[in-house]
């Protein structure tokens, strides 16, 4: 550490995996700890904010325009207060993360083998906390006297039929494993991460976390192989081709074994999207709603209906997409009668106003014009700091298919890609190692 409150840094590190409890920042869908200690670290150091914002000049004017072009909405639809600002903390929070990378890792230069045990240290605890709700369980040792208390620190808890973890939910465990773990062995090449997401991977697999995880490996595990491997040499080294021949039946045989072990897999196959499984179809319904309305709506879905009022946007779009759904095989459940009103009263205690698609929520909020515009910022960031390579490319498809499923802005993988991408954010990754960062 330089200074005391570098214990912040390690704090929001040490708390990376805890966003599903009652103690965190009620987002959407997730109730984050992390993103606080980011924000009070930036704030303990706001005098080397300035040089974070030289470094990512477009930050501030993006999060300017995404509130500048919320008065449209606010000024049609209204202003919902509770969601409102829980849409503006999160760009704070989002911002912040930014800064407390550049500070930690840019300004002091503290050290990112630090950073990896303190990561490695809290998802190691969180997947022996998922282990112990999993020995908790009915179908196993039913240790109702452990498991009720620990159940009432969620907002959605899954402790009776699937292990908990420290995650929002199940589906997220990918999200962190291949948005955060993934990236980070990427830049530091340290030997306990690949342990620690093989083991957690395996492991969640084992203990029946769910579909997701399944899915995510699948396509990390394919961009993780795309990115390292020197295709330059295939042609003209045989082992190679061996090698990745292997990597071939590995592949197949592994789909065809989680097809035959996971029936939801099998339900989603023989039965479709909207009918094969009710966590898919309600995602689809979630995610499609609001764009629904957009779609009656060009104005509001050139410029969005406003930060906060996406639970507005599902309610408007709930009729044509209900039809639609139905007309293709959807069926319906709980949640998704509860959707014809997100902002009533609901039996989930996250709340009802949330996609779970960072696409379909930014979109809706801010509009199409400024999505792509933040495409374009992106794109160009990665450009001005001349980072493209086999290996940002494969970083940013797997972040690109992460936020299909997730849509928590301040979530740390995409300003961790936004942070490594500039010039000084690579190289601050590599000044505790002998090599290099990989750019195959």
């Amino acid at each position: 550490m330089r200074d005391l409150t570098d214990v912040l840094w390690y704090a929001a590190l040490a708390l990376m995996p805890v966003d599903g409890t009652v103690f965190g920042v009620q987002m959407p869908y997730w109730s984050p700890i992390a993103p606080v200690l980011f924000l009070l670290y930036a704030v303990c150091n706001a005098r080397r904010l300035p040089l974070m914002f030289q470094r990512h000049p477009a930050v501030l004017p993006l999060v300017g325009a995404m509130l500048l072009v919320s008065v449209f909405g606010w000024l049609t639809i209204g202003v919902n207060g509770v969601y409102l600002t829980r849409t503006v903390l999160a760009l704070l929070f989002a911002v912040a993360t930014l800064a407390s990378l550049g500070i930690a890792l840019d300004a002091k230069r503290l050290s990112p083998r630090a950073m990896v045990t303190a990561l490695a240290a809290a998802y190691g605890v969180a997947f022996l906390f998922g282990v112990f709700t999993w020995v908790c369980q009915p179908g196993h040792l039913n240790i109702s006297r452990w498991r009720d208390p620990l159940m009432q620190l969620y907002l959605r808890q899954y402790f009776v039929s699937r292990p908990q973890f420290l995650f929002a939910e199940p589906s997220y465990i990918g999200m962190h494993l291949y948005g955060v773990l993934l990236p980070v062995y990427w830049l530091t090449r340290d030997r306990r991460l690949p342990v620690l997401i093989g083991v957690f991977a395996a492991g969640s697999l084992v203990m029946g976390a769910g579909v997701r995880i399944v899915i995510d490996t699948a396509a990390a595990a394919v961009l993780w192989f795309v990115a390292a491997f020197p295709w330059g040499r295939l042609l003209h080294d045989r082992r190679l081709m061996a090698v990745t021949a292997g990597f071939a039946c590995v592949g197949v045989g592994g789909g065809v074994a989680a097809f035959v072990t996971q029936p939801r897999l099998q339900s989603l196959l023989s039965s479709g999207l909207f009918a094969g499984d009710a966590s898919m179809s309600a995602r689809m319904f979630r995610s499609l709603a609001p764009l629904e309305a957009g779609a009656n709506d060009v104005w509001h879905l050139l410029f969005g209906f406003g930060a906060g009022n996406l639970g507005e946007a599902m309610r408007r779009g709930y009729a044509g997409t209900l039809a639609w759904y139905q007309g293709h095989g959807g069926t319906m459940t709980d949640e998704l009668r509860e959707l014809a009103d997100p902002l009533g009263p609901t039996t989930n205690r996250a709340g009802n106003a949330f996609t779970m698609n960072a696409y379909s929520s930014f979109v809706t909020e801010f509009g199409l014009v400024l999505f792509v515009a933040a495409v374009a910022l992106l794109v160009w960031h990665v450009t001005r700091h001349h980072a493209w390579s086999w290996l940002t490319v494969c970083w940013l498809l797997l972040l690109v298919y992460l936020y299909a499923q997730f849509e928590a802005y301040a979530f740390l993988a995409l300003p961790l890609f936004v942070w490594a991408t500039a010039d000084d954010g690579v190289a601050a990754g590599e000044s505790d190692r002998g090599d290099t960062a990989a750019t195959p």
